[in-house]
């Protein structure tokens, strides 16, 4: 981005190159640290094995799928109490839709095919894409791991993720106000969307470089993060703990406990101390780099960053635990991590989510470990 800073006007790094490197680099080098601090042989998992467990257990994925996708239909007619726990329980579609294909990816990918089909109906339809690149991504990412693929086609479809990011972000400023503003239904939508991603499609604009940069800014945390260190360095309005306790008051607590706690989403902390204002239709976070910096400056962003990678490490540790029993548990951390790998995400957000999903996992892993136990055992032995 640095290499943009004559030509993007907005989109400008807010510091210069020496100074936001030395905040990055010892920051990332201790989140890898805490990251890799708690032994775990999660990412060694052995494909076959996984696969294998996964044929046997077919049947019982198919009715996941069926059930938590039906669940999600219902999250927005849910109450504030219950439509976050529903929806961490329709991300369970994704788990159940990539242990089928995993199991036999030829036969079953019909069912990981079907639920990207709605979520993208769904983005057309909301003009919100963040989901959908995500779990694209995490699609590919996962094919990669079970059809074993070669260079050249991991090298295509990580192209055509970055061609469908750079037309995401030239439409859906545009397809938003269509869509927001005239109150169509969902067939509407798809072909208004669609007619504005064709007709932005194979133009100069779509490769411009106010678009390219504009797209970096909103898929990694630099430019906000540079935003908030130039802010910071102008009024030096340090905080201390204090975002950090209503963050974790607001990941910890229940709202009837704490009716006024942050909303994930909200832009309140973001619009204060970024240097920047977004309204509520925008969703941009500061990150941890930048929380950090909001605390302790230099030494927050060192300390935060350890801490957050440690957090990580516990995730991978009570996954690994869980998928001792089955390797299909392993599957959980993507639906774990699915906040934590979105750069719009703030930090009060990833913690509500992880700590929820750990929760919420952990009792459905001890409510069914026995079923998948009997289920491999009984078959097995036939």
């Amino acid at each position: 981005i640095y290499q943009f800073d004559d030509t993007v006007g907005f989109f400008n790094m807010k510091i210069d190159s020496n100074e936001y490197f030395s905040l990055v680099f010892p920051g990332f080098l201790m989140m890898c640290i805490g990251m890799y601090l708690i032994p775990t042989k999660i990412f060694h998992t052995d494909s076959v094995l996984l696969s294998y467990k996964a044929k046997l257990n077919e049947n019982f994925f198919k009715y996941i799928y069926i059930f938590c996708f039906l669940l999600g239909l219902s999250v927005d007619l849910m109450g504030d109490s219950l439509r976050f726990i529903v929806y961490l329980l329709s991300l369970l579609t994704y788990v159940a839709a990539f242990a089928l294909f995993a199991g036999n990816p030829r036969k079953n990918r019909y069912w990981l095919v079907g639920i990207l089909l709605w979520n993208l109906i769904s983005s057309l339809r909301s003009g919100m894409y963040h989901d959908l690149v995500i779990w694209i991504v995490f699609s590919v990412l996962f094919s990669f791991y079970v059809l074993k693929l070669s260079q050249i086609k991991k090298i295509l479809l990580f192209s055509l993720i970055v061609l469908m990011v750079l037309l995401v972000q030239k439409v859906k400023l545009v397809s938003r106000e269509v869509i927001w503003n005239s109150g169509i239904g969902y067939s509407q939508a798809v072909v208004s969307s669609a007619e504005i991603g064709q007709s932005n499609l194979g133009t100069d604009s779509l490769f411009s470089t106010v678009n390219l940069v504009s797209s970096l800014n909103r898929i990694n945390q630099g430019w906000i993060f540079a935003s908030t260190v130039n802010n910071l360095n102008r009024y030096n309005n340090f905080q201390g703990m204090t975002i950090m306790e209503l963050y974790f008051k607001s990941a910890l607590l229940p709202r009837f406990l704490a009716p006024n706690k942050l909303r994930s989403g909200s832009n309140e902390i973001f619009n204060e101390f970024s240097g920047h204002t977004i309204n509520k239709t925008t969703s941009m976070g500061l990150g941890i780099f930048a929380d950090g910096y909001v605390a302790y400056g230099k030494v927050g962003v060192i300390v935060f960053c350890f801490f957050f990678g440690l957090l990580f490490s516990f995730t991978f540790w009570i996954v690994g635990r869980w998928s001792r029993i089955d390797p299909a548990y392993i599957l959980l951390i993507i639906p774990l991590l699915i906040y934590s790998c979105r750069p719009d995400c703030e930090l009060q957000t990833v913690l509500n989510h992880l700590f929820k999903g750990i929760l919420l996992y952990g009792f459905l892993v001890t409510l069914t470990k026995y079923r998948f136990v009997l289920q491999n055992t009984v078959k097995s032995e036939l």
